[in-house]
C-alpha cells in the first residue's frame, strides 16, 4: 500500500474532472491529442473498440445505399458480380464515413489539446510518485540506503509540481470556458511562475542518488506544464 504522504500527492480522476470541468472517461474527445492514451493498453483498447463500433454503424448506413445504387444492375449481371459491387461500395462508403467522422471529432477536440497535454503531464507525475513508493519499499526491506533529507526534497518537489499542475488545469479551464476573460489569468500565471521558481531553487545534496533523479523528473514535469500554459497564453 502506498505511503500516506505519497497518497496525498496523487491527483485522482475525480479531482481532475472537477478541475477541468470535463468527464475524462474513455469517451473523452481530447484523447486524440493524448500521447499517453496510445501507450496505455487499456485506453488504446477502448479507443480501438470505439472505432470498431463506429465502423459497424457506418456499415449499417452504407449497405442500403449500396443496394439502391446497384439495384438497376439486377438481371443484367450475375449475382456474384452484383455481390462484389455491393460489398465494394459498402466498404468504400463505410471507410469514407468513418474517416470523415474521425476528422470531424479531431477538429472539434482541438480546443482540448492543451488539456490533453496537461493530463499527460499528470500521468508522468504519477509515475514519479510510483517510482518513489517503490524505492521506499526497497529501503524498508533493507535493499537500498538513502539519505532521508533527499526524500524530503523529493516530496517537496512533488508538492510544488502538484500545485503547478493544479494551477495549470485551473488556468486552462478558465481560458477555455471564458476566452474573453483576461485579468484573472495573469494572477494564475504568476502563481505558476512562483511555484516553478521555488522548485528550481531547491538544493539536492546528492544528485547521483535516486531521489535526486526523481527531483529532476519532477522539475521537468513542472517545466513542461509551464511551457504548455505559456503556449496557451500566447495563443489567446
Amino acid at each position: 500500500m502506498i505511503q500516506s504522504d505519497l497518497d496525498e500527492l496523487l491527483i485522482p480522476e475525480t479531482e481532475l474532472e472537477e478541475l477541468s470541468g470535463i468527464a475524462l472517461g474513455d469517451g473523452f474527445a481530447g484523447n486524440f491529442y493524448r500521447h499517453g492514451a496510445f501507450g496505455d493498453s487499456r485506453k488504446l483498447f477502448s479507443m480501438l473498440l470505439n472505432e470498431l463500433l463506429i465502423f459497424c454503424v457506418t456499415l449499417v448506413v452504407s449497405l442500403p445505399v449500396a443496394l439502391l445504387a446497384t439495384q438497376h444492375k439486377v438481371g443484367s449481371f450475375s449475382d456474384s458480380q452484383i455481390f462484389v459491387w455491393v460489398l465494394q461500395l459498402t466498404l468504400g462508403l463505410s471507410v469514407a464515413i468513418a474517416v470523415a467522422w474521425n476528422l470531424y471529432r479531431w477538429v472539434k477536440a482541438r480546443p482540448l489539446a492543451t488539456l490533453a497535454g496537461l493530463l499527460d503531464e499528470v500521468d508522468k507525475y504519477h509515475e514519479v510518485i510510483k517510482a518513489l513508493d517503490i524505492i521506499d519499499r526497497l529501503i524498508a526491506v533493507g535493499n537500498l540506503q538513502a539519505n532521508l533529507m533527499n526524500r524530503e526534497d523529493a516530496i517537496e518537489a512533488l508538492n510544488v509540481t502538484r500545485e503547478s499542475l493544479v494551477c495549470a488545469l485551473k488556468t486552462e479551464r478558465i481560458l477555455r470556458e471564458n476566452q474573453e476573460f483576461i485579468g484573472r489569468r495573469y494572477e494564475l500565471f504568476a502563481n505558476i511562475e512562483s511555484n516553478l521558481a521555488a522548485l528550481m531553487a531547491m538544493d539536492v545534496s546528492d544528485r547521483a542518488t535516486e531521489y535526486g533523479r526523481l527531483l529532476n523528473e519532477a522539475l521537468e514535469i513542472g517545466m513542461s506544464v509551464h511551457k504548455e500554459v505559456i503556449k496557451l497564453q500566447n495563443g489567446k
